[in-house]
């Protein structure tokens, strides 16, 4: 039931109670006062109402604002959850750049530090073979003064040879044309006539041809085979043979 319905029933119950009112005004003396109390009471109500419907509505426009505040946060959310989502890719898209380009960079610096190791072993052998080259330059200093010296020696050694050869070979041909000339006589010489070359002669033989006794002949002869002359002598056979020309 409305407050208006009630109203409507109050003012009836307040005039039925009027007319019992004139009947036994002593039996009912209070049912005149509370139907206009609860007159007073249902204004009030209604001003209360009336507040209560105007904060209602204006609560309701405050909602109605809200709500299109909450639609439209609940857009920009949405925009933003997109925003974040596309934002969040572009991050993972870059991390992963990040890591790749720390990849990159790790393994270029084991690159380079390969190389520096590399390259100070490289050092130090170039080091070592500096050290080593000045070194050999050390000895192929003195090695080459040291030939300068045997140089200069054997070129004294063979000057002094080379004049003794001349020298030599002067006296040798002198000695040749003495014997020749008979002016030179010897045991061995007087062996080495009797000899003729490549013929195996008989030492009796020889012997008598030099004439020099048997066993200083023999002598003669061992002595030549001990020195690598040219001479072959058979002493079971008792035979010698001259297997070169001796040039006096």
């Amino acid at each position: 039931m409305s407050i208006t319905d009630t109203k409507s029933s109050l003012k009836k119950i307040i005039s039925i109670i009027e007319e019992l009112n004139g009947l036994n005004s002593d039996s009912i003396p209070k049912l005149q006062t509370q139907p206009t109390n609860l007159l007073e009471q249902i204004g009030n109500l209604e001003e209360v109402k009336a507040t209560d419907l105007s904060n209602i509505e204006s609560n309701d426009d405050e909602t109605n604002s809200l709500k299109n505040k909450i639609s439209q946060n609940q857009r920009d959310i949405a925009s933003l959850e997109e925003n974040n989502a596309e934002l969040t890719n572009q991050r993972q898209a870059l991390l992963d750049k990040i890591q790749d380009a720390q990849n990159e960079l790790n393994e270029t610096q084991t690159k380079i530090t390969a190389r520096r190791e590399e390259l100070a072993t490289r050092s130090s052998r170039l080091n070592e073979l500096d050290n080593r080259l000045i070194e050999l330059k050390d000895i192929q200093e003195k090695f080459d003064n040291k030939m300068k010296e045997l140089e200069t020696q054997l070129q004294g050694e063979y000057n002094k040879k080379e004049k003794f050869s001349n020298s030599y070979a002067m006296r040798a041909a002198a000695m040749k044309s003495l014997i020749k000339a008979g002016y030179i006589q010897s045991s061995q010489l007087k062996v080495i006539k009797a000899l003729v070359p490549q013929k195996t002669l008989e030492i009796n033989g020889l012997v008598s041809a030099s004439g020099l006794r048997e066993d200083v002949f023999r002598n003669i002869i061992v002595k030549m085979v001990q020195k690598n002359g040219p001479i072959e002598y058979d002493e079971a056979s008792g035979t010698v043979t001259l297997n070169g020309e001796v040039d006096f």
